[in-house]
């Protein structure tokens, strides 16, 4: 009984520490996810605006237009 109750605090350290790493390594290979569906959308978004751009289409000639001043309201 003696035994067990110095070896508990080891196995509790030993499996928190095994639960740390566990941890980091899931955390790690989200990132590397991450990091690889990023630069998936990336490249879809340039080669979609490299060669899929559409045409602009042409501007309506400028009209002129009235400035009104902000004292110039209250004549309206």
């Amino acid at each position: 009984m003696r035994l067990i109750n110095r070896l508990i605090p080891f196995l509790i350290a030993g499996i928190l520490l095994v639960a740390i790493a566990f941890g980091l390594v899931l955390l790690a290979y989200l990132f590397l996810i991450g990091t690889v569906a990023g630069m998936i959308l990336y490249a879809v978004a340039w080669v979609r605006e490299r060669f899929f751009t559409p045409k602009k289409p042409a501007r309506p000639p400028k009209t002129s237009g009235r400035v009104i001043d902000s004292d110039e309201w209250r004549k309206l």
